[in-house]
């Protein structure tokens, strides 16, 4: 599973790589892709601090209910559900901790077309469920992560310095 985006819409962005040098317009991009995906202190990789919210409030009912006979626990709809997550979860054995750091750290800059584009992806469920713009999890949403679009947002001007700086270094190490 990837979740994709492009830089189109940014000006700012498209309006300093226009300006970079022809010759260093690689070494600006790549900074601005290793910008923006991060570490643990900031861009896609960080994870969002956490916040309660209830499955009440994305989700409506969260109590028991009773399905053919089965009851099925508080916070699922169904018994197919339970099973499911039971299934994946081993049994619920430390399932948050574990999902949520492969889901951050699974963040990559893929480079295409010799160094001139970069596709950020991440190949795990989390973050299809975490960081996508149309099919983010509700109750994701509540708690506090931010959508892509959010994270990049936040980070293009950091990309852009990040990339100045990387091009200043290039180019003072070919004098």
């Amino acid at each position: 599973m990837k979740v994709r985006f492009s830089i189109r819409g940014i000006d700012k962005v498209k309006a300093y790589l226009a300006s970079v040098p022809r010759g260093t317009m690689r070494v600006a991009l790549d900074a601005i892709a290793r910008w923006l995906i991060g570490d643990s202190q900031g861009g896609l990789m960080h994870p969002e601090p956490y916040k309660y919210a209830s499955r009440a409030k994305a989700y409506g009912y969260t109590g028991a209910k009773f399905e053919n006979g089965a009851r099925v626990p508080a916070g699922y709809f169904s018994a197919k559900q339970f099973r499911y997550v039971a299934a994946i979860t081993h049994g619920f054995k430390d399932r948050g901790s574990k999902r949520i750091g492969e889901s951050t750290d699974a963040w990559q800059a893929v480079p295409r077309n010799d160094g001139y584009r970069y596709t950020l992806t991440n190949n795990t469920p989390g973050g299809y469920w975490t960081r996508d713009e149309t099919r983010q999890a509700r109750q994701l949403g509540n708690v506090g992560w931010r959508k892509v679009s959010d994270v990049l947002a936040d980070n293009y001007l950091g990309g852009i310095r990040a990339a100045i700086a990387a091009v200043n270094a290039h180019l003072k190490s070919k004098k």
